[in-house]
């Protein structure tokens, strides 16, 4: 009996069919068993609050909720109980599927099952990625919802079934909107996904319509439900109460330029700006340290201190445009410089240590290249018809290629600052769209020789 099993399973495993994904699921476990002896869970500064908000959460009254964050990651944190390892053991369950996933998107959209390979692998040998799955932050289940959007897109494409398209599309409209409810930045995912669900819909433009108010049922519940809520208790409306501060990662560069009427929220800011420039070089962030003394010296609370920042910030942008372009520009740029957040002196093993130090090397050597020839595939084929037959283009990288623009721009003008961090869950969608593209490329090349020859 034992033999006839392990024969079964042989023939399985020297199947192609699962010989690739089998490998790729293999080499995934294998190297976070590794990392689960040789590192550990790493808290930022953003994660204290996320740990308050989901012991809020715990008792699921949102009683305890300030607005300060949308709910997805603190009620994830929340169903792990905030213990840290449980976190990072259900991260790496998470990153084990986005590698998958990225395995069946490629081979489905490419036919190459070595190539899906590949690009799932990437996502387990770019630390930039994998070590993202210890850190106590949103990314890695932002990257997870991201992917999972994606593979439900990719399936409601190539789907024949009426019932199925059904269940697709409401699936994906959820995962879409679970998105923005993670991070706020991927409110906008939805209406884009919304543009392609019209696409890829089969049938007459009645279908059409059908399939796409079947998509909105899941945005209209989650992130319309929830915007009314901010609106309810926090009188704003935006996914958190924390835009006005935000903008003032922008114009707190220049907030010199207020009228002295506003001197004191101007004055108090300007201190603590200059005491974080002369600690570390750059203004980011000093408006978090700056809000008790400047609710103290204006007498306005954390609310209404928020939203008054945020008139003073467009005040600022819509007489001084061009320092504020300025700033786009440059947090534009500064979101493809793909670096790795990680902590090195966490390593328990000098040899492990010395292993992630030279993968992070290499690594952010390959995530930079990979952005560099997605923005030269991006103008590529937007300007040459030859081109985009060359790459094969279609709906799916469109629309993944599509979010990435999308995001690029959408962050660099809200907020400025941390804008290399924005990137980090749509890596993987960059790595897949420039291994595609050069594998098309090269397809097309070789069949050209054989054409000359």
């Amino acid at each position: 009996m034992l033999h006839n099993l392990g024969a079964r399973v042989s023939s399985y495993v020297h199947k192609r069919e699962y010989f690739w994904p089998a490998s790729l699921l293999l080499l995934g476990t294998l190297e976070r068993a590794w990392l689960w002896f040789s590192y550990e869970p790493i808290s930022y500064g953003d994660t204290g609050s996320y740990m308050r908000l989901g012991e809020a959460l715990k008792d699921v009254s949102f009683s305890g909720y300030d607005g300060t964050r949308v709910p997805g990651y603190p009620a994830f944190l929340a169903m792990l109980d905030l213990q840290p390892d449980r976190v990072w053991f259900v991260q790496m369950l998470l990153g084990l599927t986005i590698s998958m996933l990225l395995y069946w998107i490629t081979w489905r959209t490419t036919n190459s099952m070595v190539l899906a390979f590949v690009v799932g692998l990437l996502y387990n040998l770019i630390p930039g990625q994998f070590l993202f799955e210890a850190n106590l932050l949103t990314e890695t289940l932002t990257t997870f919802l991201v992917v999972l959007s994606l593979f439900l897109f990719v399936c409601f494409t190539r789907v024949r079934s009426e019932p199925w398209g059904t269940s697709l599309v409401v699936l994906l409209g959820v995962a879409a909107s679970a998105v923005g409810l993670v991070r706020p930045l991927f409110f906008p995912l939805t209406v884009w996904f919304l543009l392609f669900v019209w696409l890829a819909a089969k049938g007459d433009w009645k279908k059409k319509l059908l399939f796409m108010a079947l998509f909105s049922i899941g945005p209209l519940i989650l992130q319309g439900g929830w915007l009314i809520y901010m609106k309810q208790h926090f009188h704003v409306a935006s996914p958190t109460a924390m835009a006005g501060y935000s903008l003032v990662q922008h114009t707190g560069e220049y907030f010199d330029y207020l009228p002295d009427k506003y001197a004191p929220i101007r004055d108090t800011y300007i201190r603590f700006r200059d005491a974080q420039i002369a600690a570390r070089g750059v203004q980011t962030n000093a408006i978090w340290e700056a809000i008790p003394e400047i609710s103290k010296a204006s007498g306005l609370g954390f609310y209404e201190l928020a939203r008054e920042m945020q008139r003073l910030s467009w005040w600022l942008i819509s007489h001084y445009p061009g320092l504020y372009l300025k700033n786009v520009i440059e947090g534009w740029i500064s979101f493809w410089k793909a670096p790795v957040y990680w902590r090195p002196e966490a390593v328990q093993s000098v040899l492990s240590g010395g292993i992630l130090s030279g993968m992070a090397i290499v690594g952010r050597g390959a995530s930079l290249l990979a952005n560099f020839l997605f923005l030269a595939f991006s103008a590529l084929v937007g300007v040459s018809a030859k081109w985009r037959r060359r790459l094969q283009l279609d709906l799916v990288s469109v629309a993944a290629g599509g979010m990435v623009w999308m995001t690029s721009i959408v962050q660099t003008l809200l907020d400025h600052g941390d804008n290399p961090r924005f990137l980090v869950p749509l890596q993987v969608l960059v790595l897949y769209l420039v291994a595609r593209s050069l594998w098309f490329w090269s397809r097309e090349r070789v069949d050209l020789e054989v054409i000359d020859r």
